[in-house]
């Protein structure tokens, strides 16, 4: 298995930051003055569906970036995938929040899934350990705040 370049998990690892920040507000009851009519669980949420779109796009690099590696169907397959994350999070976005965080935390934990199925087998390195990390924390966090939120 190779080894992630060490920004990999930098960076993986503090696209967890507004994450638990959010929480963290959610749960002390904070609100922000200029987004009074916009609660922090939305921007928990809307967080969510871009870092869902972000999972996807990886599907799609891979898939550009490995052709002439993949056959024909596996590119099919990673190129159809990597479009379904921020199609379903833009849908859980339409439902009541606290409904919404919880699907989005189900997609999350989806898109690991699917991504074990059909990415991690493809590229081989510690991209699928990062993955469960930060899939584990996303979706234990996007949960509480569901739990939480009124």
């Amino acid at each position: 298995m190779k080894p992630l370049p060490r920004i990999a998990w930098i960076l993986g690892y503090a696209g967890l930051i507004p994450f638990a920040f959010l929480t963290f507000l959610i749960a002390m009851g904070k609100t922000f003055t200029f987004s009074a009519e916009l609660p922090l669980v939305w921007w928990q949420a809307t967080y969510a569906a871009i870092i869902l779109s972000f999972l996807g796009a990886v599907s799609w690099g891979v898939a550009l970036g490995m052709q002439e590696l993949l056959s024909n169907t596996d590119r099919i397959r990673l190129f159809s995938y990597s479009v379904i994350p921020s199609i379903l999070a833009w849908l859980a976005l339409l439902l009541p929040v606290k409904f919404s965080l919880f699907v989005l935390a189900g997609l999350v934990l989806f898109a690991y899934m699917a991504d074990a199925l059909l990415l991690f087998p493809k590229i081989g390195s510690q991209y699928a350990v990062l993955r469960m990390h930060l899939t584990a924390a996303v979706v234990i966090l996007l949960s509480f705040s569901a739990i939480i939120t009124v």
